[in-house]
């Protein structure tokens, strides 16, 4: 579930970044533009969103190694259910 909220995080930097604002992406005008609209220009090249995509999967694998490591020397039973 990290990704989701590193990938969040991410989206957000890059609204700051490219549009100076990220309001638009927590808010909507009407339910026909639900859960946001973007504005004009938004979204990037396939190679870009590659590059975000392996730069997230590289960030996390160290703690997923350690989450890893960790459920195999312990044997609570809480960590059976993540």
């Amino acid at each position: 579930m990290l990704h989701l909220m590193l990938i969040h995080v991410i989206a957000i930097a890059f609204c700051y970044a490219r549009y100076h604002d990220a309001h638009w992406m927590f808010e909507s005008p009407d339910l026909a533009h639900y859960p946001f609209s973007a504005p004009p220009g938004w979204g990037y090249a396939l190679p870009v969103v590659y590059a975000i995509w392996i730069a997230v999967v590289v960030a996390l694998y160290p703690l997923c190694r350690w989450f890893a490591s960790m459920k195999a020397r312990r044997r609570d039973a809480w960590l059976s259910y993540l």
